[in-house]
Order: C-alpha cells, then sequence, then structure tokens
C-alpha cells in the first residue's frame, strides 16, 4: 500500500522544507509551480517552524480578500487576527500561520489546507470564493464543450448561462467536499469565512448581447443610448427612468447580461426597495459571463456551498455579508466596507478579524479577556502616510477597472484628506508608467514610500499607460497646491512621450484602456458606457495628426458603422466590415489639447452568426461573450 507524500515535503509556493525537516525555509528561487507567480503577494514570513511553539496552531488559508489586497502588507487579516488575540489575553496560547496569497486558486485553497493539517495546526480559518469564477473548468474539458455548444445552440444562451452557474455550484461543492474530508482525517476543526461583494459602487462591464435576434438586439441597444443620455438635458439621474429603462433592456436580453441588472438593483435600492434591489444585484453578480474575465465576486451559487459546508460537523461559520449587513445596513454593500470589488477597508477587515476570532475561541474552547473587541480597534492604527497610499492604490485599481469618476474621485479624496503629501505617489505611479520606465528593474532602488506602488504594478502587469482620465480625476481631487505640483510633474514626465518627439506611436502597444491587464492586439472589449475602446496618447496639440487603422469585424458578425471622438468630439464615422480594411484620418490641431488626449471608438452593435458562436464554444471553450466585436491589427499615430 503506497503512502501519500506529504505537502511539505514538496515545498510549497515560497517556502520548501529544510534539511533537517524542522522549518519551512523562505527560498526566493523555489520554484512555484502552479501557485501564484506574483512577486509579493505571498506572506513575507521567512520560516515557518513545523511543531508549533504555542498549545494552538491556527492557519489562516485565503485570496486576496484575506491577504489584504491594497492594504498589504501594512495591514492583512492574518496581522489583525494576531492582534486580535493578543489583545483577548491569548498571545502565549494561540500562534498563526499566515497561508494568505493573491490570486489562489481553489486547488491551491485545497493544498493549503492538507498543509496546515500536516503543521499540526489545532484549528484552519478558510477565507477563498472570490476567486472561484476564474478557477471553474468550465470549457477547459473537450467534452464540456461540445455539452455547452449543444446547450447553445439548441436552448440559447440563458440557458447556457444557467448551466455555467451549474458547473460552479458543482465545482465548489467538490471543493468543499474536498476540504471538510481533509480536515475530517485529520480531525482539524475549520471556520468558513463566507466572502461579501461590492454591488453598490462596483459597475461590471457592458457586455453587448450578439446572441439576440438583430431586431431585439437593436431595441437593447437603443435603449441603453437612452439609458446613458441625462433626463432632461439635466446631470441628476432619474432614478425612476433608470429603473424602466434598464428592466426594459433586461426583459429583451432575459437576464444574460449584468450592467442592466445592476443599474435596475441600485436604482430600486435608492428608491427604497432594499429588498427587491438586492436581490437583482446578487443575481448580477451570479450572471458573471464578460468579455475580459472582469467578474473576480464571490456569486451566490458558491457563497452557498461554504455555508453549507460551514454548517457541517466540526466546522463553524463567519457569514460576512449577513454580519456586515447587521452593522451597516445596506452600506455593507458598497465602499462604505469596500475598496473595490471585494477587497476590504481597515475598519471592515478588523470587524471580520473579530468575528474570527470569537469562532476560533468558541472552537477551541478558550475565554477571552472581556472588553477585547474594543481594544482591538484602539491597537491597530496605521500610521495616516500608509493608509493614504491604501487609498490612491484603490483609486488607482477602480480607474483601471473602467470605474465611474464617482468611484475614483472618492478614493483619491480619501487619499489626499489623510495625507496631502501622497500627491509624491500620484507622481511615482505616472513615471513608472513611462514606456521607458522599465519599473519592474526598480525594486532595490526605490524608496519605501515607493515599494507599495512598484508591488502593485508589478503584481497586476500594468504595461505601459497612457491614462489620461486618471490624470484628468487626479488633478479635479487634489487642492490648489498639490494640483499645481502634479500638474508640474506630468508635463516634465510626458514631454518625452510626445507623438511629436517619438515619430509614431503604435496605440496598442501602450494605450489606455479600462482593464488592469496589459493590450492585446485584435481585441476590443466593452468599456464603461457600451460597445467602446479609449487610447491615451501625449502631443503638444500645436499641428495635427495622422491615424491609421486596420481594422475588420468580429467573427460571425455583419458590417457595422464605427464612431470616432477625440477628447469627447466627433471626429469621424466609418464603416467596419467583414474584410481587413485601411482608415486614414486626420487628426485636427483644433481638437487637440497640450498634454494627454483621449481617443474613443464606439462600435455599432449586430446580432452574431449562431453557428459561428456555437463553433467557437465548441472547439476554442470561447463563449459567446468573449467573441471580439472588432479586430484591431494597427492602431498607429505618427505627426
Amino acid at each position: 500500500m503506497g503512502t501519500v507524500r506529504r505537502i511539505i515535503d514538496e515545498g510549497f509556493g515560497p517556502w520548501a522544507l529544510s534539511k533537517d525537516g524542522t522549518d519551512l525555509v523562505r527560498r526566493d528561487d523555489q520554484p512555484l509551480g502552479e501557485w501564484p507567480r506574483q512577486s509579493g503577494c505571498w506572506p513575507r514570513d521567512q520560516r515557518i517552524p513545523v511543531r508549533p511553539a504555542k498549545p494552538f496552531r491556527v492557519a489562516v488559508v485565503g485570496e486576496s480578500v484575506a491577504r489584504g489586497f491594497l492594504l498589504d502588507p501594512v495591514v492583512t487579516l492574518p496581522d489583525l487576527c494576531r492582534a486580535a488575540f493578543r489583545e483577548a489575553g491569548l498571545d502565549d496560547r494561540l500562534e498563526l500561520v499566515d497561508f494568505t496569497v493573491n490570486g489562489l486558486s481553489a486547488a491551491g485553497a485545497a493544498k493549503l489546507c492538507r498543509a496546515a493539517t500536516e503543521l499540526r495546526c489545532a484549528m484552519i480559518v478558510l477565507y477563498v470564493g472570490n476567486n472561484f469564477p476564474r478557477s471553474t473548468p468550465w470549457l477547459d474539458d473537450p467534452e464540456a464543450r461540445q455539452d455547452a455548444a449543444r446547450i447553445f445552440a439548441g436552448r440559447g444562451y440563458e440557458d447556457y448561462l444557467t448551466a455555467r452557474r451549474e458547473a460552479m455550484s458543482a465545482f465548489a461543492r467538490d471543493f468543499c467536499r474536498e476540504v471538510e474530508e481533509t480536515c475530517r482525517a485529520a480531525e482539524v476543526p475549520l471556520v468558513v469565512v463566507v466572502p461579501a461583494t461590492n454591488q453598490l459602487d462596483w459597475h461590471a462591464p457592458w457586455v453587448v448581447p450578439t446572441w439576440l435576434s438583430e431586431d431585439r438586439l437593436a431595441e437593447w441597444t437603443a435603449t441603453g443610448r437612452r439609458l446613458d443620455e441625462p433626463a432632461g438635458g439635466t446631470q441628476a439621474p432619474d432614478l425612476a427612468r433608470q429603473l424602466a429603462l434598464a428592466e426594459q433592456m433586461t426583459i429583451l436580453d432575459g437576464g444574460t447580461t449584468a450592467r442592466p441588472m445592476e443599474i435596475a438593483g441600485r436604482s430600486l435600492v435608492l428608491l427604497g426597495r432594499e429588498a427587491e434591489g438586492v436581490g437583482l444585484l446578487s443575481r448580477a453578480v451570479s450572471v458573471g459571463a464578460d468579455p475580459a474575465n472582469y467578474e473576480r465576486r464571490c456569486p451566490t451559487e458558491v457563497a452557498e456551498q461554504l455555508r453549507l459546508l460551514g454548517r457541517a460537523p466540526g466546522c463553524r461559520v463567519v457569514d460576512v455579508p449577513a454580519r456586515a449587513r447587521e452593522r451597516y445596513g445596506v452600506a455593507a454593500l458598497g465602499r462604505e466596507i469596500f475598496l473595490d470589488y471585494c477587497h476590504h477597508t481597515l475598519d471592515s477587515l478588523r470587524d471580520i478579524a473579530a468575528d474570527i476570532t470569537a469562532e476560533v475561541c468558541a472552537g477551541l474552547g478558550l475565554a477571552p479577556t472581556p472588553g477585547w473587541p474594543e481594544r482591538l480597534v484602539r491597537a491597530v492604527s496605521p500610521p495616516a502616510r500608509e493608509m493614504a497610499s491604501g487609498y490612491l492604490l484603490s483609486a488607482l485599481h477602480n480607474q483601471h477597472w473602467g470605474q465611474s469618476a464617482d468611484t475614483v474621485e472618492h478614493w483619491l479624496r480619501r487619499a489626499v484628506e489623510t495625507d496631502p503629501t501622497c500627491v509624491e505617489d500620484l507622481a511615482t505611479y505616472f513615471s513608472m508608467s513611462l514606456p521607458e520606465a522599465q519599473f519592474w528593474l526598480l525594486g532595490d532602488s526605490l524608496a519605501a514610500r515607493s515599494e507599495r506602488m512598484y508591488w502593485f504594478l508589478k503584481n497586476f502587469s500594468h504595461l505601459p499607460v497612457l491614462d489620461a482620465g486618471f490624470a484628468e480625476r487626479a488633478l479635479r481631487v487634489l487642492p490648489e497646491d498639490g494640483r499645481q505640483r502634479l500638474a508640474k510633474e506630468l508635463e516634465a514626465l510626458w514631454q518625452k512621450l510626445r507623438v511629436e518627439r517619438r515619430g509614431e506611436v503604435n496605440l496598442l502597444d501602450t494605450f489606455w484602456r479600462e482593464r488592469d491587464s496589459g493590450p492585446k492586439p485584435f481585441t476590443v472589449v466593452a468599456g464603461e458606457s457600451g460597445p467602446v475602446s479609449r487610447y491615451g496618447f501625449i502631443t503638444s496639440g500645436e499641428h495635427p495628426l495622422h491615424l491609421d487603422v486596420v481594422l475588420t469585424a468580429g467573427p460571425g458578425l455583419p458590417e457595422g458603422r464605427f464612431d470616432l471622438q477625440l477628447n469627447g468630439l466627433h471626429c469621424r464615422t466609418g464603416r467596419v466590415t467583414a474584410e481587413w480594411q485601411h482608415e486614414r484620418v486626420v487628426l485636427p490641431s483644433a481638437m487637440l489639447r497640450a498634454g494627454a488626449n483621449e481617443l474613443t471608438y464606439t462600435w455599432t452593435t449586430a446580432a452574431r452568426d449562431t453557428d459561428v458562436a456555437t463553433a467557437a464554444v465548441a472547439t476554442l471553450g470561447t463563449g459567446p461573450e468573449n467573441l471580439h466585436l472588432v479586430r484591431l491589427a494597427r492602431l498607429r499615430l505618427t505627426p
């Protein structure tokens, strides 16, 4: 009978077992294999003893929400739990092993739970679920692709999405069963933390339902345009009007795209119909499919499986959505407790740490000293400078994911109010984003105050971006002295990026789009305001520029129209067809401005050939929502 090799014998993540077998030792040259590769995303512990040093060892296994993304390393959930143990008078009895990591997959979390049992942990805290939509092997298997293609071709996209949700639920159920069996075999109790998600202040992208009939899609598109238009020529939102139009779009697409449901749900909440609105917002998260793997929030299907695991024998549960609603009301669904789509503020993380600590004490039969939750609030108070950096990173993250000006400026404002000197970090961001910066080579030479910006950019592959929108929002929020300083920094930084100076700029290589991944040629995705692509560039504004475009319609789409805007002004209307074609456009100097400029393409929507979409599902595992609207081979600016 064979023996099962221990996880700690093999090593995992950045750690390998020492030669004498007494410690897991961090090694920079340790191959990470299937584990997340991003630098700086693992705990910084250099050594983990195999034998516990205190009576009870607790492991926290979690993804970036537990890592404290955007606040890490100043604030992490494991460190808050350690502080709670101290304030509860249990520091001499409890020790914590930090197994939290950005980008952790479900398979990785299951292995870390096994490692925790091998390290003789008395309890495991499991905090995962937001990464499951990406972890689910929905169309990886050829047989699953064929089944999905048959469902789409025979019953339509709505049933295809239902099958996807069922697959996600089954995936989560299998994961929970594996973790439960691991903990039961080792007789280690488990605390399951159910993730909460930002539903009020996080916007899913517009997904164009090209699977609808021509007439139905035309009506859906026209309704969407009306939704974008201010009512009566004013900027104030008319909630009743928004609700009616969004509900109409949801009826037309059968609830297969998230954004109209979100708009309707938010409108209902603001109109006082909270239960209806929250239900619709939850449904929107579960739709999940989008053109850029954008959805990273724990859907209802996964959350329910985690709750069931938390109710199993030997398990306990911290239901963050339920407890947050008790504390904050409907504000628990928005930026009151979230920095972005799922990552928490300091106050909210502190609440979660307190809830986890209470469950750990109850599960292990430990009696904390009275008043420890109140002492925990006073015990954890990071410097204003560090918190301002966290808020600035939140603004950046929201910006790169295409969130609203209101949300981005909220976190910029919080950063400035917390510490006005954070304008230095803004300048650092733009300098690191220059094509020549090669910031990934600068880690050892950066000042400490710039280190978090460095890791943020490096972890998420922010290739050089010309973020005209973020610069504009930052300048609008900063006080006068900060505004002048940043404007001066930008003027100096951007001199070398002018089209006139570079001679040629390929916008497909260094362009700004509302995502946090690098640019991909031939890809145009839906953005904040419908099927739109945004690109930034720098110019003196004194001379006209020439724009060369080579493009074709996405697979299975007929010819259509595109509208080009420069800095918000209409510049050109053209045609996009099934054949590759070349467009040469003159950008007049009267429409250019000195500094950052924004080029926006809006694409006409059209129904896609069903056979083409079905073939993409069956052969490539590409869902109908992931097929290109337009493909670009060239987007080049010259003087």
